[in-house]
């Protein structure tokens, strides 16, 4: 016995779980406390090509079947796992409250097979003290009482089941991807092996921002800004009739603090019903601020300011005039959503210079995922006068790059205050992008109807 095999690797399968047995109809479910590490499951699941719902990262929750298990949607729980089972001999779900009800869960879905996700229960307690502002006594003794929930459902049933350590399967996650798809029985291709082994990390920023109570967004007027007047809007993502308080630092002193309760009229006709809800405004230049200094928002109980980089124009030597603003070329774009079930994203973009090709950034699930230029003709917009020679379009296909359809996808203007959308936009309704024919027949019938 090599000192390998005395390492304690934090999982292992139930005792009547039987690798040799052959079942082509299984259902996965993912169970753990609350900020326990069910997403780290959850995720390698999902990269490694498992049908989990509508699911989407951070957190990989099939909103679907969870808020119908909740009663908090139309569909009865019982209707989506029929349609899942009609769809997918294989599939898996997460919902951390089904801890509650798994006995009668277990029940409604086919040939159930169990991962039971543990952590210890300080880094749960703690994980709660910092992403939901709770007490640590409190968050221990939440922790151990849902455990014991889920410890007195392992004594009392018989179902396959494989038990992980979420810190173990950080540490050995090469070791820990194996097992997991030995359980289920996957067989991945190598580009899903290498994007599991890639999502599992010690602490992803995403998840790490995205899952905290206090996570906010917001929005500002970078164009209309280069006259010096501050316009915005910011909300607490998970308490939204909370008024959120914005911090204005300039070159790292505060200056003011503001609150975005509404009640405001942006100059652009952009986010205008976030205006008289929770927008904000700021005259920067009453109050001594210069082109050149660096702004940064900042909304308190927050950890991230507004915006990636501080906002300064270096380039100006005064704020510019309402009307040398309009004679300035404003970025401007578009994108074709509704093509882009294809997994195509197509559209087109111009900058502020028209002797340079504006820069478009896609991001995927929150991450940079690609850069392309704008460089394909699109004659119509020479005609309009967009563009004065029709070269600014783009288009790539995030299909034969991985993409899926229920990854949520966002396309903007590189260093331009310039997007395309206003929310991420993802598909979880389909299972694979459509066939340009496919998208030509829909477009044909929605136009008929």
């Amino acid at each position: 016995m090599s000192i390998k095999n005395l390492t304690n690797q934090g999982f292992l399968f139930s005792e009547n779980f039987d690798v040799q047995k052959n079942e082509s109809e299984k259902t996965f479910v993912v169970v753990g406390v609350a900020r326990g590490g069910t997403s780290i499951v959850a995720g390698a699941l999902y990269h490694l090509g498992v049908f989990m719902g509508n699911a989407q990262a951070p957190v990989y929750e099939d909103l679907r079947l969870s808020l119908a298990y909740e009663k908090q949607s139309k569909e009865k729980f019982e209707a989506v796992v029929a349609d899942y089972n009609a769809e997918h001999d294989v599939w898996a779900w997460k919902r951390p409250s089904a801890l509650n009800n798994l006995p009668k869960i277990a029940k409604k879905l086919r040939n159930p097979h169990f991962i039971f996700v543990f952590r210890d229960a300080l880094s749960v307690a703690n994980r709660n003290v910092i992403s939901m502002k709770q007490g640590v006594r409190g968050g221990l003794s939440a922790a151990l009482i849902d455990y014991t929930k889920i410890i007195k459902f392992i004594e009392k049933s018989n179902y396959p089941a494989f038990f992980v350590s979420s810190e173990k399967a950080v540490k050995h996650k090469e070791s820990f991807i194996e097992a997991l798809c030995e359980f289920c029985q996957l067989r991945p291709t190598q580009e899903q092996l290498n994007l599991a082994l890639t999502f599992i990390s010690p602490d992803p920023a995403d998840y790490l921002a995205q899952t905290r109570i206090n996570h906010s967004q917001g929005w500002v007027d970078k164009w209309l800004l280069q006259t010096g007047l501050l316009q915005g809007w910011a909300q607490f993502t998970n308490q939204q009739d909370k008024v959120a308080e914005v911090q204005v630092l300039v070159n790292g002193e505060l200056l003011t603090t503001l609150l975005a309760q509404g009640g405001i009229e942006f100059s652009s006709n952009q986010h205008v019903d976030k205006a008289s809800q929770c927008g904000f405004e700021l005259d920067l230049t009453c109050l001594g601020v210069k082109p050149s200094d660096q702004v940064v928002l900042k909304i308190i109980d927050d950890v991230l300011p507004m915006t990636e980089k501080p906002l300064c124009y270096p380039h100006l030597s005064e704020w510019l005039s309402g009307d040398e603003l309009n004679g300035l070329n404003q970025p401007k774009g578009a994108l074709h959503t509704a093509f882009l079930q294809t997994g195509i994203v197509q559209g087109w973009a111009v900058g502020r210079d028209f002797s340079k090709p504006a820069k478009v950034c896609i991001r995927v699930n929150g991450d940079a995922f690609a850069t392309i230029p704008a460089t394909i003709v699109r004659p119509h917009l020479k005609q309009k006068e967009i563009h004065p020679t029709g070269y600014c379009g783009f288009e790539l296909n995030i299909k034969q790059l991985g993409v899926r359809p229920s990854d949520s996808i966002e396309v903007s203007m590189l260093d331009e205050d310039c997007t395309f959308h206003q929310t991420p936009i993802s598909y979880p309704d389909l299972d694979e992008w459509l066939t340009q024919k496919e998208w030509q027949e829909r477009q044909q019938a929605g136009k008929a109807s």
